[in-house]
């Protein structure tokens, strides 16, 4: 119970200081309203505007990313490609989703690898150090789904403190708010015998999941 506590704390902390931007954005653009002849109204109700839009994207992100709605079923790849879409709006990273990774008649993943997709867009992205592209395809061929995700930029770099995480060479006691979300996705694919898997070099990091699908043989 108290390594669930720990693990709570953690991803609390971390969610708390990612939404601290926008939502202090929001009281800086109140605060500037409230002045007596400030003349730059204008300017205000945009800095509102766009940063509670930031504040909501973020927690509808990390709502599907960090939060366990649901154990069962198929994740909904076309809400997840908008939410991450929204989540990058203003940001210096692109994204590289193409529809055809998102039809349910073509590819689909369980709700669960959906959150394991989520939590790799986030390490992935915080390897753009000077923005960037990134890349999602999800296949699946010979029993094996395959969730990719790879950053695309000129400046990378690849945090050892995740790499040891994601090895499964940190145990809970020693995480911090930086690591716990790899700690989380680490859990996540264990949870689902997935194999994660991470290359980078001069241009590009890539992470990789993949998950054997059982096949139920028919009787007769």
């Amino acid at each position: 119970m108290e390594a669930k506590l720990k693990l709570a704390e953690l991803l609390c902390t971390r969610l708390c200081h990612d939404l601290t931007g926008p939502i202090g954005a929001i009281a800086n653009g109140a605060e500037f309203l409230s002045e007596e002849g400030f003349d730059l109204q204008g300017q205000a109700v945009e800095l509102i505007n766009s940063s509670a839009a930031q504040a909501v994207s973020r927690l509808q992100f990390y709502r599907k990313a960090y939060g366990r709605i649901n154990d069962d079923g198929e994740a909904n790849l076309a809400e997840q490609k908008k939410i991450t879409n929204d989540f990058f709006l203003g940001s210096k990273v692109t994204l590289d989703w193409p529809d055809t990774h998102t039809d349910a008649s073509g590819v689909s993943v369980s709700y669960k690898m959906g959150r394991i997709l989520l939590n790799m867009i986030i390490i992935a992205s915080a390897t753009l150090l000077r923005g960037g592209a990134l890349a999602i395809r999800i296949t699946s061929d010979n029993n094996i789904k395959e969730i990719r995700v790879t950053a695309n930029g000129t400046t990378l770099k690849w945090d050892k403190e995740i790499e040891e995480v994601l090895a499964g060479h940190v145990e809970l006691i020693a995480l911090a708010p930086k690591t716990v979300q790899a700690y989380l996705t680490k859990s996540l694919a264990e949870e689902l015998t997935v194999n994660l898997s991470w290359q980078l070099n001069d241009s590009s990091f890539e992470l990789v999941a993949r998950q054997r699908v059982q096949v139920e043989l028919s009787e007769g």
